[in-house]
This record gives structure tokens, C-alpha cells and sequence, in this order.
């Protein structure tokens, strides 16, 4: 009787412990365990988001400095290859202006006008002194931009023109960048007609294409 005792009491300690271990289980899978769970690894999850977010914030906002440095050493080339490097991971208004005044300063009016109007396009968000720069930008380019007009006289059926190897319209202002170009008159593909020159900021150039007829084989005696 001595020895059943106390092996009646070690069996009771053993369900009641059975029974609080199933308890613990049972609140450890029970569902608002689980959202608490859920909730806790959601955040450790947005923390560790949040971070590596700043981290690479504060990495493009490094370039976008050092970006701006090399603007006011006057070395845009260097510039616009930094701005393009931050705008292929987090494209702004801001950076889009800066690789717009890039090619500006590179004298690539028409690309610089194009950038622009995509960052005024983009500039919803921007500051007001981001989008009254732009703006300003865009006027100013419209007055620097050199023109050209192309001209065919003589023989000119069946001509086409090209204006640095695109088709272009005869007898019409095209808006090009300074510095050289080249205009050739085809026909049936074959150049009859050529012109080499520069424009100049703020000018119109005019340019005439003259195609001789094509000489007739003499008669054989």
C-alpha cells in the first residue's frame, strides 16, 4: 500500500501536467495566437523594409550631391551619368530636370527639350520652384532653338529629301540642334544633290537642294 500511493500521486502530477501542456498548445494554435504571431512578423518585416528603404535613400541622395558637384564644375557628361544612374532606380521630377539640363549644357537642345517635358509631365508632385523652373527652361529653349529650311529647285520629281539621314519636309522650319548637318536629295534612292553646313543658336539657316536633269546619253553615230 506504501508503494501504491505515491505512484497514484505521480500518475495525477502527470495528467494534470499533460493537461496544462495541452492548454498551452491548444492557446499557442488557438487563431488569435496566430494573428498576433502574424502581427509581429509583419512588423519586423516593415521595420526591416523601412530600413533598407532609408539606407538606399541615403544612398541615391549621395549621388543626386554628387551629382549636383560635378553640374557646377561644369562637367556634364560626368553629370548626366550620375543623374541617369538615380533615375533608373527612383525616377523624380527633380532628377529627370537635372539630365534635362544636362543635355542642354552638352548642347543636345532637342533631347534636353524632350527631358523637360517629361519631367513637366511627371512634376505632379514637384514643388512649385521645380515646375517654375522647367517651365522656364522650355521658353528658354524655344528661342534658342536654330531652324533650318530646305529648299529643292531644278529638277525635283520624284526627290526626297533627308536631313542627317531623316526624311524631311521641303520648305519647312526644322527644329534642329547647333552645329553640323547634312542634307541629301535622293531619287529612286540615288543622292542627285548634297549640302554640308552648320546652324547656330537663335538663327534660321536656309538651304537650297539644286537637282541638275539627268543628261541624256549622247546618240551613237
Amino acid at each position: 500500500m506504501s508503494n501504491a500511493a505515491p505512484t497514484s500521486a505521480l500518475r495525477r502530477r502527470s495528467r494534470r501536467r499533460a493537461a496544462a501542456l495541452g492548454l498551452v498548445c491548444w492557446a499557442l494554435l488557438s487563431p488569435s495566437w496566430l494573428r498576433a504571431q502574424d502581427n509581429v512578423a509583419t512588423r519586423a518585416h516593415d521595420v526591416a523594409t523601412h530600413t533598407h528603404d532609408d539606407v538606399a535613400t541615403r544612398a541615391l541622395r549621395l549621388q543626386f550631391a554628387r551629382g549636383l558637384t560635378l553640374e557646377g564644375a561644369g562637367r556634364w557628361a560626368d553629370a548626366l551619368a550620375r543623374f541617369e544612374e538615380i533615375a533608373r532606380r527612383r525616377p523624380t521630377a527633380n532628377v529627370t530636370f537635372h539630365i534635362g539640363l544636362c543635355h542642354e549644357r552638352l548642347g543636345r537642345l532637342r533631347k534636353a527639350e524632350q527631358t523637360y517635358q517629361d519631367a513637366r509631365a511627371s512634376a505632379r508632385a514637384a514643388t512649385p520652384a521645380v515646375l517654375a523652373e522647367i517651365d522656364a527652361r522650355l521658353q528658354d529653349l524655344e528661342g534658342r532653338m536654330p531652324r533650318i529650311v530646305l529648299n529643292l529647285a531644278g529638277e525635283t520629281e520624284g526627290v526626297t529629301v533627308l536631313l542627317d539621314g531623316e526624311v524631311a519636309q521641303p520648305s519647312r522650319a526644322i527644329r534642329v540642334d547647333p552645329g553640323p548637318h547634312v542634307a541629301v536629295a535622293l531619287r529612286h534612292g540615288i543622292p542627285v544633290a548634297a549640302s554640308a553646313f552648320s546652324s547656330h543658336e537663335r538663327r534660321t539657316r536656309f538651304v537650297t537642294l539644286t537637282v541638275h536633269p539627268v543628261p541624256s546619253s549622247a546618240p551613237r553615230p
